[in-house]
């Protein structure tokens, strides 16, 4: 057994390029309306959408909302006729598609799996997550997925990590969960507010971290083996 018998994994960032999916699905996306796809387009989407995930991890917005809004806000800046509930729709069928594991990802859980229990923990739309998972060859080294909508509570929200330690089991000593994300709000705020170790997946190296102190920083994903290996 590793140094942690649980290690909790986020998906979007950590294990999965996620902004490369999003770019190729709202490409494909807007190509099926006719419409051209810019980086205009994508930047200004990625505004509206961050923002609005900011919300919901703050409890201020719903997901259905956040779905909905993203694409009107987008439409309206670039002048696009169309519907944005029925463009979600398409944009999250495209999105399931889309799957781009990081550097080393198969590798690391490959391994990791052999010494500790690993599940993925995610602020996500439980169809997209699921797809891409299930596409991404990373699911038989999956013990359990929570996904924020299922749960019906986001990172870093406790009731969402209570919903976690419940399915883990209190035979686990909280000292022996790690957490792994590239959010600081999300996955660094709630694993330590929920008393676990965390680790700040961190490859662009950004220094800014406010106030919060991650237990372990890396900057490539093998170099968690020498963390939870």
């Amino acid at each position: 057994m590793g140094k942690y018998n649980v290690l909790l994994l986020d998906a979007d960032g950590t294990l999965f390029d996620y902004d490369k999916a999003e770019r190729n699905a709202l490409r494909d996306t807007l190509q099926l309306y006719g419409l051209e796809f810019s980086e205009k387009a994508l930047r200004q989407y990625r505004q509206f959408n961050g923002e609005l995930w900011k919300q919901l991890e703050r409890g201020e917005a719903t997901l259905s909302a956040v779905q909905t809004k993203r694409f009107a806000q987008l439409f309206e800046a670039m002048q696009y006729k169309c519907d944005p509930g029925e463009f979600n729709s398409l944009y999250i069928k495209q999105l399931e598609q889309h799957v781009f594991l990081l550097d080393d990802a198969d590798l690391v859980c490959a391994e990791l799996y052999k010494t500790s229990a690993l599940y993925i923990v995610t602020n996500g739309i439980a169809s997209v997550q699921r797809g891409r998972l299930a596409r991404s060859g990373l699911l038989p080294y999956m013990n359990g997925l929570f996904i924020s909508e299922e749960i019906g509570f986001s990172k870093p929200h406790r009731y969402f990590f209570d919903a976690v330690f419940a399915q883990i089991g209190a035979d686990v000593p909280r000292g022996k969960i790690l957490i792994v994300g590239d959010s600081l709000s999300a996955d660094i705020a709630g694993g330590y507010a929920a008393g676990i170790d965390t680790c700040w997946y961190n490859p662009k190296r950004n220094s800014d971290k406010g106030s919060l102190r991650p237990t372990y920083e890396i900057g490539a994903l093998i170099e968690l083996l020498e963390i939870g290996g």
